[in-house]
C-alpha cells in the first residue's frame, strides 16, 4: 500500500533552505533535501552536530521561515498554514519569559494568546503547572526560578492548548543532571498521554531513554532515519570462555573485533556475523564448550558517531573527485 500525507504527522519532500548572503555572492545550505515521515503517538528525537539545520528545519516546520523548495505537511496541513498552529505547542532552544510576572500570571497571558477559552484558561493553567510539577510554585516569580524551573514553564505554555503535536528545540541545554531528569519525567508522562513530541537533542543518552524513532542531520542533510530499536539491532556476539587454550588464539585473531584476557577467562567480540559460525566451531574443538555468549548491543553514541564520520568521509571524498 501506498504511503499518503494523512498517514503521518510530519512528511516532508526535499525541504531546502538555502540563505543567501553578501548579494548573493555566497550561500549557505542550511538544510538540504529533507524528507522526514514520522508516525502520530510517537517521540522523534532530531539529531546532529551544532550548526546542521535542526534549528532551521524546526522553523520551517512551524512556518517561520519559508523553505527555498521542496515542502510537506504537518498535522495533515501544508507548511506554512497558520491555522495548523492551534494544534502545535513549541518551546524554542532559547525561550524569554517576562520575569517579572508570577507563574500563574504567565500562563494566564499564554493561554489567552493561544485563544483558550475565558471559561477554560483557568483550569488549563492549573492543570499544565501540575504536569510540570510547579503548581506549588504557581505564586513565585519567574525571576526566582530556576533554569530547569523554567524550561518546565516553558513546556507548561506549550501544553495549554492541548496540543496535538510538541515540538521542543534542545529542551534539555544547559540543565543539571536533576532538571534533565525532571525535563525527561514530564516527557515520558506526555508519552503516555499519546502526545506526539518531536524533539532536537545532541544529549543522546536522553534520546535512546526516551525516543521511539530517530533522525540524524549532518551539514543540513538526513543521513540516517528509522526506529530506534532497528538502530541499536544487535551488531555482534561476545562469548566469554574459561582457560581457553592458548593454541586457539591463532586460529581466533582473524575473526574477531576485539579479544581481551581477564584473569582466566578470554572475552571475544563477533562482529561480523559471517564470522560467528566458525568462532563457535573453533572453541568447541579447543575444548570450550562451556563458553557463555551474549549478543552486542549498539548505543546511540556509537551509531551517531559512525554515521556522522563516515558521511564526513564521504563527502570528503566526493569533494576531492569533484
Amino acid at each position: 500500500m501506498t504511503d499518503s500525507i494523512s498517514d503521518y504527522i510530519i512528511e516532508t519532500q526535499d525541504l531546502t533552505k538555502i540563505y543567501n548572503r553578501w548579494f548573493g555572492l555566497r550561500m549557505t545550505e542550511a538544510v538540504m533535501g529533507l524528507d522526514l515521515k514520522i508516525q502520530p503517538n510517537c517521540t522523534f528525537g532530531f539529531l546532529g552536530p551544532n550548526g546542521a539545520g535542526k534549528t532551521t528545519t524546526i522553523k520551517m516546520l512551524l512556518g517561520l521561515v519559508r523553505p527555498t523548495r521542496g515542502g510537506g505537511c504537518v498535522l495533515h496541513r501544508p507548511l506554512g498554514d497558520q491555522d495548523v498552529r492551534k494544534y502545535i505547542g513549541f518551546l524554542p532552544e532559547e525561550p524569554a519569559f517576562g520575569r517579572h510576572l508570577k507563574a500563574r500570571e504567565f500562563l494566564t497571558l499564554c493561554a489567552k494568546l493561544s485563544h483558550v477559552e475565558p471559561n477554560e484558561q483557568r483550569q488549563r493553567v492549573e492543570k499544565a503547572l501540575q504536569t510540570v510539577r510547579l503548581d506549588h510554585r504557581a505564586g513565585s516569580r519567574l525571576a526566582e526560578f530556576s533554569r530547569g524551573m523554567l524550561q518546565r514553564i516553558g513546556i507548561a505554555q506549550a501544553l495549554l492548548h492541548d496540543p496535538t503535536l510538541l515540538i521542543l528545540d534542545e529542551p534539555m541545554t544547559g540543565l543539571d543532571p536533576p532538571g534533565r531528569r525532571e525535563i525527561k519525567e514530564i516527557m515520558l508522562d506526555l508519552r503516555q498521554r499519546e502526545k506526539t513530541i518531536f524533539f532536537s537533542s545532541h544529549i543522546l543518552s536522553d534520546v535512546e531513554e526516551l525516543c521511539d524513532s530517530v533522525g540524524i542531520l549532518n551539514r543540513g542533510r538526513l543521513v540516517l532515519a528509522g526506529p530506534l530499536a532497528d538502530l541499536l539491532a544487535a551488531s555482534g556476539v561476545e562469548y566469554t570462555v574459561t582457560n581457553m587454550p592458548a593454541t586457539l588464539l591463532p586460529s581466533l585473531e582473524p575473526l574477531v573485533a576485539g579479544m581481551q584476557k581477564k584473569h582466566n577467562q578470554w572475552i571475544l567480540q563477533v562482529t561480523d556475523e559471517a564470522h560467528q559460525e566458525t568462532v563457535r566451531e573453533i572453541l568447541k574443538r579447543g575444548g570450550c564448550s562451556d563458553a557463555e555468549s551474549r549478543r552486542l548491543r549498539k548505543n546511540l553514541d556509537d551509531v551517531f558517531m559512525e554515521t556522522i564520520e563516515a558521511d564526513n568521509e564521504r563527502r570528503g571524498k566526493e569533494t576531492q573527485h569533484g
